[in-house]
């Protein structure tokens, strides 16, 4: 009786694992991100830079190496295949309605299968919510990834930032 309820929870949890809503994590991929106030923070993951801050009397200061660990690869993979790429226009706001002052910009690259796809969000308001799915999906990734890149001990090892913004 036991094995007999153990296959069926095994075929159930493999049937389950068919249906699921959630994307194969991608495995053979790079990105960029630039991200913040103006934009003043980046990564690209096929050189590891990782910069804090370009707003700085020496910007060279907050300039680090950040090499993803598989851990950190994989958990990226995942947060990236969330997003359909062919969506979204090369151009994007995800809240064409609001605006502030700073603005922010998000600028995402990711090489993946041979494709390029980059979407660039530059000159937007402030801030990680969308009233709209699709810009939600992308103002989710990237702060998943932000989450990831500034809790490495390689950020939090830069120097404070040396200018803040109202």
């Amino acid at each position: 009786m036991k094995r007999i309820f153990a296959v069926l929870l095994l075929i159930l949890i493999f049937i389950a694992g068919c249906f699921s809503d959630s994307p194969e994590p991608l495995t053979d991929y790079s990105f960029s991100l630039t991200w913040g106030t103006y934009g003043i923070s980046s990564y690209d993951s096929r050189t590891g830079r990782l910069v804090k801050t370009t707003d700085a009397t020496n910007p060279e200061d907050y300039i680090t190496t950040l090499i993803l660990t598989e851990e950190q690869k994989s958990e990226i993979g995942a947060i990236l295949a969330e997003l359909d790429f062919d969506e979204y226009p090369e151009v994007y706001n995800p809240n064409a309605s609001l605006a502030s002052s700073p603005s922010m910009s998000l600028i995402l690259t990711v090489q993946t299968g041979g494709n390029t796809y980059r979407i660039a969000a530059e000159d937007i308001a402030q801030g990680f919510e969308s009233d709209h799915r699709q810009g939600q999906a992308f103002l989710d990734c990237c702060r998943g990834i932000i989450e990831l890149l500034t809790e490495s001990e390689e950020w939090k090892a830069l120097p404070e930032y040396e200018f803040l913004y109202d």
